[in-house]
């Protein structure tokens, strides 16, 4: 077998060797899966580990944010003729072995994440007596989470367009930590199974997570006490905000709902509901939970909009990374011809009525001024600044929740409320609604347009756009070469993971 196959079967048979640590990073004395969870920092740390797989390079601290799948997206132009493999990703061009190797690597990589979480899963009610407090709940909650998380990742991006009929059997849902190959699922069978983990992580955190009975602030490190008194018994419920929390759960729910509102109308209403319910999220001071961002926040430094997020990972040397990426010297770059072109690609996405009140304009972008490079464009968003260092790199963010509101909304009023609250907040005129004739072409135009400019480099507009089926983006947006297909949206199962199956 390959170095892929001898720490797991692609296929969900997710089998880790014996000369392998069970996790990347082994817990302080534990060494086997036995003795990881004999106690409940055992558990703890199979957790730890999931997410420190979640925030890898081929996952969601590069390929899954702003790498590859920003590529599938042509999100970025490819500034090295020597990168044929991004050059394929950009063609969707899936035969190339480079892009074979990244697609690869990501599809294993959530499969990692799964395994994980399926072994804690495995073994955690038959340990319940070990737990203190609510570290059971906890525990369990955000590994169901996590693995309705990834399940949906290789969802989205491998599995069939969202309005598909095709009944055939098409990817592995795999709930335990097995060496046999796992059955494939069919399309509305694997996202019930996103859905029922979902479903179950509701009920497990819905009374006992921490974010529901305190405010961020007193989650977070700045403030760690009231009148000398801790908020929390126990240090590891702090920073709910970038862990699979109560309210991720809602907010995935709604995203997966989306996805699959053309399957039903229950779908559409789901989305609606839980998005809401995450909107309307409270502390108990009476205080919204999330806050939308607004230009403010990026001239303050904090280009993230952190007042948004839902979910998130914590990247420790995320400036490091991010300005070698996307830096004077970094790689990841829009193109333009000249300045007096008028930055094609960035007047079309941002008017430029709105350049100077747009929040995802105004500080986001900055033309190169190292000598070779004054032709390209570089993003910001990820560049820390003081005194925002947070290395917080977005899951799920609070925009999402109300671009579901629009987007499913059942009449052109309920889409305009919604509608109309982002906008005022982002910095984008909306005064007169949508279009009065054809006003969900419009919506439809404007969902497809917020999306990109929202989610830049967080992973969302190549399956924006495969929610959407476009073929070719609007007029004077875009370049005219971006051709979407199912071709195009449907990314290819790796080798192995479609041999094991034929078998």
């Amino acid at each position: 077998m390959n170095k892929l196959t001898t720490t797991l079967l692609i296929a969900g048979t997710l089998v880790f060797t014996g000369c392998k640590k069970w996790l990347d990073v082994t817990p302080e004395g534990l060494t086997t899966k036995d003795e990881m969870f004999e106690s409940q920092k055992g558990f703890r740390d199979a957790l730890t580990g999931a997410y420190i797989d979640l925030k890898s390079s081929d996952a969601y601290g590069g390929a899954m944010t702003w790498g590859a799948v920003e590529f599938l997206a042509r999100n970025w132009d490819v500034s090295s003729p020597d990168r044929t493999d991004l050059n394929a990703l950009v063609n969707a061009n899936y035969l190339d072995a480079g892009a074979k190797k990244t697609i690869d690597a990501i599809y294993a990589k959530e499969y990692k994440v799964v395994a994980d979480v399926n072994s804690i899963l495995g073994n955690i009610d038959a340990k319940k007596g070990l737990f203190q407090d609510n570290n059971y709940a906890l525990i369990k909650g955000e590994a169901l989470t996590l693995r309705a998380f990834a399940h949906f990742d290789v969802l989205r991006m491998f599995g069939p367009m969202p309005d598909s009929v095709n009944t055939t059997p098409i990817l592995p849902y795999v709930t335990e930590v097995s060496k046999d190959i796992v059955p494939l699922s069919g399309y509305d069978d694997f996202a019930k199974q996103i859905l029922a983990d979902l479903d179950q992580a509701e009920l497990s955190l819905k009374d006992v997570d921490p974010i529901t009975q305190f405010s961020l602030s007193e989650l977070n490190p700045l403030v760690t006490s009231v009148n000398n008194v801790p908020v929390v018994s126990d240090d590891y419920y702090m920073y709910r905000q970038v862990r699979m929390n109560y309210y991720a759960v809602l907010a995935l729910k709604a995203r997966v709902n989306n996805w699959l509102k053309t399957r039903g109308d229950s779908y559409r209403a789901n989305a609606v509901k839980y998005a809401q319910m995450v909107i309307d999220a409270k502390d108990h001071l009476g205080a919204p939970t999330y806050k939308l961002g607004e230009r403010k926040d990026v001239v303050n430094g904090d280009a993230t909009f952190t007042s948004e997020h839902i979910a998130a990972v914590i990247y420790n040397n995320l400036n490091d990374v991010v300005t070698k990426t996307f830096g004077e010297t970094g790689t990841l770059v829009r193109y333009d011809l000249s300045i007096s072109d008028g930055f094609y690609y960035l007047n079309n996405l941002f008017p430029v009525t709105e350049r100077t009140t747009d929040a995802r304009f105004v500080g986001m972008w900055q033309y190169k001024i190292t000598p070779g490079q004054g032709q390209y464009i570089m993003y910001k968003k990820y560049i820390q600044r003081e005194p925002y260092p947070n290395n917080q790199i977005p899951l799920l963010r609070l925009s999402e929740m109300y671009l579901i509101l629009t987007e499913c909304a059942l009449t052109k009023a309920d889409a305009e409320n919604s509608y109309r609250i982002y906008c005022d907040k982002k910095g984008i005129p909306f005064a007169t609604g949508f279009s009065a004739s054809g006003w969900e072409a419009d919506r439809r135009n404007k969902m497809i347009r917020e999306y990109v400019r929202e989610f830049y480099a967080e992973g969302q507009t190549f399956f924006t756009y495969k929610r959407y089926n476009v073929t070719t983006l609007p007029v004077n947006w875009m370049v005219s070469q971006y051709l979407g297909s199912p071709k195009r949206y449907i990314v290819p199962k790796p080798d192995r993971e479609i041999n094991y199956h034929n078998k």
